[in-house]
């Protein structure tokens, strides 16, 4: 698999978790593949996402969210333009979608991304030629 694959926040944060230990250990397992080609992609909503969950539902110290976010140095990084927010809107209008799953699918589009790692939408769904892929149904090769 050499697709660019675009990670949810959801993926992120099972990275981490204590209090989910199969999810993690899922999830790290497709992150040590996954790293290893530089194939990962984020976004500015992602790593947002990420720090607002880290710091208040799960109480970490900011020092060690700054570490986490650190971690992921090789991912390429999403910034949400006004064009990925236009475009979200569009997607959002067009397959009902939330308006935070579309700006996902947006910025995975724009960083030409294959996939979209993530648990939140449909599994096997395809939404602007993305293939949505939840971490715990995708084959792994």
């Amino acid at each position: 698999m050499n697709d660019k694959i675009f990670t949810d926040t959801n993926f992120i944060i099972y990275l981490f978790s204590t209090s989910e230990p199969g999810k993690r250990i899922r999830c790290r397992k497709l992150y040590d593949l996954f790293n290893t080609r530089e194939i990962l992609v984020w976004s500015t909503q992602v790593i947002q996402e990420f720090t607002n969950v880290q710091i208040n539902k799960y109480k970490i110290d900011p020092r060690t969210i700054k570490e986490f976010i650190d971690y992921f140095g090789t991912f390429e990084l999403v910034t949400n333009t006004k064009e990925i927010i236009l475009h979200a809107i569009d997607i959002q209008m067009i397959n009902q979608l939330s308006f935070w799953d579309s700006l996902i699918v947006a910025a995975a589009k724009s960083a030409n991304c294959n996939i979209i790692l993530s648990e939140d939408m449909n599994h096997g769904q395809k939404i602007e030629g993305i293939l949505i892929q939840s971490p715990f149904k995708m084959e792994i090769s």
